[in-house]
């Protein structure tokens, strides 16, 4: 369920590059053409439709100098997750790190934590998957934390030390 997002609270942390989300809708918005452009779209066709779940607001855009409301409401989820949660899940972490409400993580494949990378053929059929999973952002998670919970507080602190999240001062 989406807040409302008139309620948004004061943004107390930001994605550090406002370029992942910008990279990873570049990737999203290519693989999406990439689906239109073949012949048998069925193969791809739950792919297709949370790809264009994604384009339609649900990557942080902070530089958007007049947001829609979706992307206010993107804006929510993804930092309730942040101060709301006390465990994360692999696939919600994973989301935060690339500027994705968090929302949409039970859409992904729900052991790509243990993925390795000899495993990625089974990948092809979600395209999606395997643009996650190459992410360097999801090989360092894997790395340091390598469970489905993820205590929040730790995970805050690592993402902070690598420079993934930002915490505003106000």
């Amino acid at each position: 369920m989406i807040k409302e997002y008139k309620n948004m609270p004061e943004t107390t942390y930001k994605i550090f590059h406002n370029r992942t989300a910008e990279n990873i809708k570049f990737e999203v918005t290519r693989l999406r053409e990439s689906i239109l452009k073949t012949t048998n779209q069925s193969d791809q066709s739950d792919n297709l439709e949370f790809i264009e779940t994604l384009l339609n607001e649900q990557i942080l855009d902070f530089k958007a100098i007049n947001p829609s409301k979706d992307q206010l409401a993107t804006r929510t989820n993804w930092h309730d997750f942040l101060i709301n949660k006390t465990k994360l899940s692999f696939n919600e972490c994973l989301l935060i790190l690339l500027g994705i409400n968090p929302i949409h993580a039970k859409r992904l494949d729900s052991d790509l934590f243990k993925t390795k990378l000899n495993d990625v053929t089974n990948m092809k059929k979600s395209l999606l998957n395997l643009i996650f999973f190459q992410r360097v952002e999801n090989h360092l998670l894997r790395e340091r934390f390598q469970s489905n919970s993820i205590n929040k507080e730790e995970f805050i602190k690592w993402a902070m030390d690598y420079k993934y999240l930002r915490k505003i001062e106000d």
